[in-house]
């Protein structure tokens, strides 16, 4: 979405003007005091100030200015950052002085300019001369002004963090809602509703310590996550576990991640499902800020314990009990309480059965590690038992499975994976124990061999809410790599009348919402459509098809979707083409209505839960300032961090946001309440602070640079010196806001 979109959208949405006023005054101020700093110190050590802007005013152009005393006071037009213009401040005394001894030389008129910034001969004498000129000052005092800026935005970012805890912050719990497969919390055997506790013996309160300290790892860095778990004993009673996990944070994407989400409570959201889904058949039964506190017989007190139901009772339909929030619409402040049938979510399915490749992860302690299986092992086939009736589709087996165990009532339900041994071996795993176990079993590399793995029944299950996730069998503990090649069509499916046919290879896909393919309109329509590439590098659209399948199966009743397949030509079409690859094949392109499969079902139920919060609010004026204070420190040193991180490599450029997304996330910020909007304005405002101060001519830092260097001298560095470094500083940052304004605008891929 560009920002001209993002704006429309954010006025035509509810209340959505306050938030949009929220951040322009927000971001103003942060500014505002930037530039207050300079202005006020200036002042007071005597300095002309000429100019007082908010935003540039470049080729003249602004929105509003008007004159207070000697000073002009604006709003320029491009709202990129703010200026004081104080009398002498841009110029270089060593260049002034030598163009004014030529300008007298030559016995030059007071109005005669002497250089190409159009500097005249008067202004260069006040310049120089002037007891009010920024030059005529000490070093010392021209070093207060410079750094005046950067100590406000620290005042500011500390004041605006005591005000936020003084009020509240509601935050998200350092707690687990979701758990993408194959990734470094799915291979540790986290699971929703785990609350980590300490990240390497440091404690975590906030799902933001995680968001901070996870993404600036050390390239190759073990991270050790100490886990709470709230787990069930044989008597059914809740007991509490604390363990370590190590992890190695994965780097496919553009910062380092172990693949969880923030936490959700049981107390339905707004909508409360997705459309078109078994639960939208409920209608207004459904509604947002009810609770679930039952599923059959089983009390739920958790999201947790509602996901492990969820696993137990998949494709089988439940009853759900809600519960009403107590408040004045009821009878004494009572709660009410309405049992709901649900029923499974079928799945919507194309006939498609695709090649499996590499077993992209394995799960500690899971059937399949100990059976010996190893990430990267190439998969070649999978056998069930005889008395499973499984079509071969991979996608359908963690379905079948589930189903067998249930019925054998934990019996064993032996499964044969035939494997290729990786190329690779495999770094050491955290559970050397079990490492050692497995040894015995694993095959030489590169060989061929089957391996035996006991399913299990799935207490929980993996959300792929990436958009590059491989597709999990929990039962085994094994995340797939999907390839996007046909091995098999389903008879008198959608791709079988479509003529697609084994061997075909996907190139695109997307979804046709019923609107565009000219259905019935009365369809509650979706936010976007999907449309993704699987033929290119990871970027922008890359995706799996496990997440293609698995997300368009959230889209309302009566969506297509269409495929671009790639088809090879038989040898005798060819004919003798083989050194142009392209003539030896062709493109399709196929438009599919999916079939809804009443024998195959997801464990989900589509519907939507709040997301878990908390209030943090200070005790008193003391405690707040002493929260404030720790949370502008971290603020500080989390911008010094990134950097570092950066210049190492070990954090990617193409994670930084530019000024589109910094507004798009400020929004989105905002919306979130008063508090967390405050403490992002401490995070923004404590980074410019950092940036602005780093030793980048044309930046503050640079300017406090010359002025080191020309204490120490005695004297200004030349010009030569001088100009050329302010034109590399200036170049920096133009390269940088090119690059940021590149990634906002999505021309360069993240």
């Amino acid at each position: 979405m560009d920002l001209t979109s993002f704006l429309i959208v954010a006025f035509l949405t509810g209340s959505a003007w306050l938030y949009v006023l929220m951040v322009v005054v927000g971001l103003g101020l942060i500014i505002f005091v930037h530039e207050l700093g300079h202005f006020l110190v200036a002042k007071a050590c005597g300095v002309k100030c000429e100019k007082f802007y908010l935003g540039f005013d470049i080729f003249g152009l602004r929105i509003a200015r008007f004159r207070w005393g000697e000073t002009e006071y604006g709003i320029g037009i491009l709202p990129l950052g703010g200026y004081v213009k104080m009398l002498g401040q841009e110029d270089n005394p060593a260049r002034l002085r030598q163009e004014l001894e030529r300008a007298k030389s030559a016995g030059l008129a007071p109005d005669a300019v002497i250089s190409e910034e159009g500097v005249t001969v008067a202004a260069a004498q006040a310049a120089l001369y002037d007891p009010r000129s920024y030059l005529a000052k000490s070093v010392p005092q021209r070093m207060a002004i410079i750094s005046a800026g950067v100590i406000m935005n620290l005042i500011f970012a500390f004041i605006v963090a005591v005000i936020a805890f003084a009020i509240g912050v509601d935050e998200f719990p350092c707690t687990v809602g979701q758990v993408a497969p194959g990734e470094g919390a799915w291979r540790a055997g986290i699971e929703p509703g785990d609350r980590i506790i300490a990240i390497n013996g440091r404690q975590t309160l906030r799902f933001q310590d995680i968001q901070q300290t996870i993404p600036l790892t050390r390239r190759g860095a073990e991270v050790t996550l100490t886990v709470e778990r709230l787990a069930r004993s044989e008597a059914d009673q809740l007991e509490k576990r604390v363990f370590d996990v190590r992890i190695v944070p994965d780097r496919i994407r553009v910062i380092p991640t172990i693949g969880v989400s923030n936490a959700f409570t049981t107390e339905l959201a707004d909508p409360p499902c997705f459309p078109g889904s078994p639960a939208a058949g409920l209608g207004d039964r459904l509604k947002p800020g009810w609770k679930v506190v039952r599923i059959n017989d089983r009390p739920i007190a958790d999201y947790a314990e509602l996901h492990r139901q969820w696993a137990l009772t998949w494709g089988q339909p439940v009853d759900i009990t809600l519960e009403s929030p107590a408040g004045p619409e009821t009878d004494q402040n009572k709660t009410k309480k309405v049992t709901l049938r649900l029923d499974p979510l079928a799945v919507r399915d194309l006939g498609l059965a695709l090649e499996y490749g590499r077993i992209v992860a394995v799960q500690a302690d899971s059937p399949a590690a100990q059976a010996g299986v190893q990430p990267g092992d190439e998969l070649l086939a999978v056998e069930c038992p005889a008395d499973i009736d499984w079509s071969g589709d991979i996608l359908e087996l963690p379905y079948v499975l589930q189903q067998a165990l249930r019925k054998r009532q934990g019996a064993e339900v032996p499964v044969v994976l035939s494997i290729r041994r990786s190329g690779e071996e495999e770094p050491a795993s955290a559970d050397s124990d079990m490492a050692l176990k497995a040894s015995a079993q694993r095959a030489p590399r590169g060989e061929k061999h089957t391996v035996i793995v006991p399913a299990r029944l799935a207490t929980t299950f993996a959300e792929l809410y990436t958009p590059d996730s491989p597709w999990e069998i929990p039962q085994l503990g094994i995340a797939i790599e999907i390839l996007p090649k046909v091995r098999a069509v389903r008879p008198k499916s959608a791709a079988s009348e479509a003529g697609i046919l084994p061997g075909d290879v996907i190139l695109a896909a997307k979804t046709i919402s019923p609107q565009a393919n000219g259905q019935d309109g009365q369809t509650p329509a979706v936010e976007s459509e999907l449309d993704v590439r699987f033929d290119i590098p990871r970027g922008n659209n890359k995706a799996t098809w496990a997440t293609f399948f698995h997300e368009f199966q959230k889209f309302p009743p009566g969506t297509q979707v269409e495929l671009v397949v790639r088809r090879e030509k038989a040898k005798h079409e060819a004919q003798g083409d083989e050194t142009n690859p392209e003539a030896a094949s062709q493109e399709l392109t196929v438009r599919l209505t999916p079939v809804v499969r009443h024998n195959w079902f997801f464990p989900d139920r589509q519907l939507l839960f709040q997301p878990m919060t908390f209030h943090m609010r200070a005790s008193g004026l003391f405690r707040a300032v002493e929260m404030g204070a720790s949370e502008t420190w971290t603020s500080v040193t989390l911008i010094y961090r990134i950097l570092n991180r950066l210049t190492r490599g070990d954090v990617s450029p193409r994670a930084l946001v530019g000024p589109i997304g910094l507004v798009q996330t400020a929004y989105r910020v905002a919306s979130q309440g008063t508090g967390r909007f405050l403490l992002f304005l401490t995070l923004l405002s404590a980074n410019l602070a950092v940036v602005n101060f780093l030793p980048i001519p044309v930046l503050d830092g640079g300017h406090m640079v010359f002025l080191l260097y020309e204490a120490i001298r005695g004297k200004p560095p030349s010009e030569a010196v001088y100009v050329g470094l302010s034109y590399l500083g200036l170049a920096i940052i133009l390269g940088i806001m090119l690059w940021v304004f590149g990634l906002d605008l999505g021309l360069i891929a993240r």
